[in-house]
């Protein structure tokens, strides 16, 4: 059998914070299709898996732009703190008070609450007298992070994402084809070897 000697070159890049913003986008799309139906059926376990792939993009984007403008990158630090390391490096002044960056916090917290799950227990007893309404109304069982996995909220912070990724990324004077997955090969031949 008969070989060849060739050089192989290959530059890869590749940035997963793209193909989780996909999966973000796809919850995204998903969500607002079901909208538009009126399908409710299970949306609020989409609005939770888009959140939780929204803050996952956010916090890659974060470390990319870290990876890309800041010395001596620390990616294994806290996720705000990377965020305020990242907007000082840029000249941003970060007021997380305000939107897009309230929404960013907000989502770290509901993040972190499922990343870091524990159980809840509570107990509490009381005799009262109250309608069937009321009863319903209590949400005993509604657990802490669905009051913040609103459709709404979702689109909202969605929105709010995209606005400070354009803004990290301006700032770094990046464009959005720097942040792209993109490589490329050849392969040159040498020369035939007979056996």
């Amino acid at each position: 059998m008969s070989k060849v000697r060739v050089r192989l070159r290959e530059k890869r890049h590749i940035y997963i914070h793209n193909d989780i913003a996909n999966a973000a986008f796809h919850f995204k799309k998903r969500i607002l299709d079901r909208l538009e139906t009126g399908d409710r059926e299970g949306i609020t376990l989409d609005v939770m898996a888009g959140l939780t792939m929204l803050a996952f993009a956010v916090e890659a984007r974060i470390n990319f732009v870290g990876i890309k403008r800041v010395k001596d990158w620390k990616e294994r630090r806290p996720y705000l703190e990377k965020t305020e390391t990242v907007c000082a490096s840029l000249g941003i002044n970060p007021d997380w008070k305000v939107r897009p960056l309230s929404s960013i916090r907000a989502l770290v917290e509901f993040r972190n609450l499922l990343a870091h799950g524990k159980p809840q227990e509570h107990y509490k007893e009381e005799e009262v007298v109250i309608t069937d309404e009321e009863i319903n109304d209590r949400k005993m069982l509604i657990p802490e992070w669905q009051d913040y996995a609103t459709e709404q909220n979702f689109l909202d912070t969605y929105d709010d994402a995209d606005a400070f990724w354009h803004e990290l990324i301006n700032k770094a004077g990046l464009r959005i084809f720097d942040t792209i997955t993109s490589g490329e090969s050849s392969i040159d031949f040498i020369e035939r070897i007979d056996e």
